[in-house]
């Protein structure tokens, strides 16, 4: 061995950075406690049954298209392009977000690009990186539509061997794509700001599809009585994607081995050679442009909005409404609110789950309710419609309220060790989530009751336990999030995935299922009064009112009894 060979530092490859994150997450499962460890694995089996009902879901709705005489093979290859399409989409915006975060504004880049790492080691590791953090959704959505559709087609074991092969190359595509689009980006707008846009505009974009394929009635292609013709029905479902696009190569080489034919040799080798073709033009495209781009993602957010006239307007009512323990945090968080873009931003996504949400309500074939008790199942319907509405208020909970505390960040020592009473404290954060769940509960249940047509009785009823729901599921996120904070964090959406997030949304929805257990009753009396055309008893009404009125005493009483003990625990906290 040569000298030079001997001092040649050691070839360093892209698992070496990645073998840090693999061993952090390691140790934190060898530092977790038996109690901790209890949890993972109660969370993990929910997750476990969660994929195991999509499956039996997608397995079911295949089973069915592929029943259906003659035309089951041509619904069966729409749905699978259907699917296709809607997952390539997905993946690539969320992969600019993604990428836009971890090659550009991840903290331990300072420290990566001061280390002589190779150019290209260093790509490849975060493409690596930025593929597993935007993917997961084929992982947990995808592979169930594919192991159905090869239990239902009874597939040879050549399918899922194909699998292993098209799934990684399809994953590729828009990753290197999501990859080349953010370093371009950057270097034409600022980073921060880049990302900020693309996820409004993702959040924008997933409603105007949404809302598209609303408008295509893809239940059209189970009744072929909803065509002019035979031959207009099979032209619809048998309309061919474009050549030129993963989503086709993938569905072809799936179906057709699926149906029993040769090999797809030409798709096949359009999908792989094409994911490298991509990465490769990908990375050409970066190595040039990554050192400029990263520099140019270096700058401080802009506080323009907190310092304008009408949010002086808005601190100054607020300051003159609130109780005096609380003004200072709220003023805080109303001006952090407005400058920071990922939080204000939020605003959007809440005003498209609105649009989408009453979307899906008024889409509902109202038509179908016919007979002496159409009106009462419909009136049934939009009080069941109260659950689901509780689930989105339940969302909006954990976005903003459980999530409040933690936003304090590193910089809660400062809280701590000032003169801040905890309860005032805790009840401060949670006045400013409030109002978007609030709002957003109140539209969702008023609205979609109206659109529903179910009577000015059942309006007042969904009115009545939003307002409530939204201060009993309040509390409870502001006392979990006090609880079980992550200082942590760097944005407000990995707070929500923890544990404590999933345990939230357990006592959430058991708050919603026993709100409307205790108002089924009285709805039922109503219902039973207005359909059959007889007066409703006293002690009815007297029974009705007790449910009522306890369920509104258990949600404030929810909303409230956890705080002291939260904001005693978070104090207890050291610093």
């Amino acid at each position: 061995m040569s000298v030079a060979s001997a001092g040649a530092p050691p070839r360093i490859l892209p698992g070496y950075l990645l073998r840090p994150r693999l061993l952090g997450a390691r140790n934190t499962w060898r530092a977790a406690d038996t109690r901790t460890r209890a949890a993972y694995a109660v969370f993990g089996l929910m997750g476990l049954a969660f994929w195991a009902g999509l499956f039996w879901f997608l397995h079911f709705i295949i089973g069915g298209f592929h029943t259906v005489e003659v035309f089951g093979p041509l619904l069966t290859r729409k749905l699978l392009e259907i699917l296709l399409i809607s997952l390539f989409m997905m993946l690539c915006f969320s992969n600019v977000v993604t990428a836009l975060s971890t090659f550009f504004l991840s903290d331990d880049l300072e420290l990566l690009l001061a280390l002589p790492i190779p150019r290209p080691v260093l790509h490849y590791a975060r493409l690596a990186e930025t593929a597993v953090q935007s993917s997961w959704m084929m992982a947990m959505f995808g592979l169930p539509v594919f192991l159905a559709y090869g239990i239902v087609y009874q597939a040879p074991w050549t399918y899922y061997a194909l699998l292993a092969v098209v799934m990684p190359a399809f994953v590729a595509i828009p990753v290197a794509l999501g990859v080349t689009v953010a370093t371009l980006l950057v270097n034409i707008f600022p980073a921060r700001r880049t990302r900020e846009f693309m996820a409004m505009a993702g959040v924008l974009v997933v409603v105007a599809v949404f809302v598209f394929l609303r408008l295509l009635r893809p239940e059209r292609f189970t009744d072929a009585r909803a065509f002019e013709s035979l031959a207009a029905y099979v032209a619809e479902i048998q309309t061919p994607m474009p050549a030129l696009f993963p989503p086709t190569w993938a569905s072809e080489v799936l179906l057709g081995t699926l149906q029993g034919r040769d090999l797809p040799w030409l798709p096949l080798g359009l999908l792989v050679l094409g994911a490298l073709a991509v990465v490769a033009v990908g990375h050409w495209i970066t190595a040039s442009l990554y050192i400029q781009g990263w520099s140019k993602s270096q700058e401080a957010r802009s506080a323009r909005g907190a310092q304008s006239a009408w949010m002086g307007a808005l601190v100054s009512g607020a300051q003159r409404l609130l109780p005096v323990a609380w003004r200072p945090i709220v003023v805080k968080d109303i001006r952090t609110f407005f400058r920071d873009p990922s939080q204000w931003s939020q605003v959007f996504l809440l005003g498209s789950l609105i649009v989408i949400y009453l979307f899906s309500i008024n889409a509902i074939p109202m038509d179908q309710f016919r007979g002496p008790w159409a009106l009462a199942l419909r009136r049934a319907l939009a009080f069941l419609n109260l659950g689901m509405a509780g689930f989105v208020m339940a969302g909006v909970a954990i976005r903003f309220q459980f999530a409040a505390v933690s936003g304090e960040g590193r910089a809660f020592w400062v809280v701590r060790s000032g003169p801040v009473d905890p309860v005032a404290f805790l009840w401060a954060k949670s006045l400013l989530g409030l109002v978007p769940m609030l709002v957003v509960g109140e539209i969702l249940a008023v609205a979609s009751t109206i659109l529903l047509g179910a009577g000015a009785y059942l309006t007042i009823v969904s009115g009545g336990t939003a307002l409530f729901l939204a201060i009993g599921l309040g509390g409870i996120a502001t006392s979990m999030g006090a609880m079980y904070p992550n200082f942590k964090a760097d944005n407000a959406a990995k707070v929500a995935t923890g544990p404590a997030g999933v345990m939230f949304m357990v006592f959430a929805l058991s708050l919603v299922g026993c709100v409307l257990a205790l108002e089924a009753y009285p709805v039922y009396v109503w219902l039973r009064a207005d359909a059959l055309e007889q007066p409703v008893s006293t002690g009815a009404w007297a029974i009705s009112g007790a449910l009522l009125a306890t369920a509104a005493v258990g949600c404030v009483l929810a909303g409230l009894l956890p705080m002291r003990r939260a904001a005693r625990q978070l104090w207890s906290k050291g610093l």
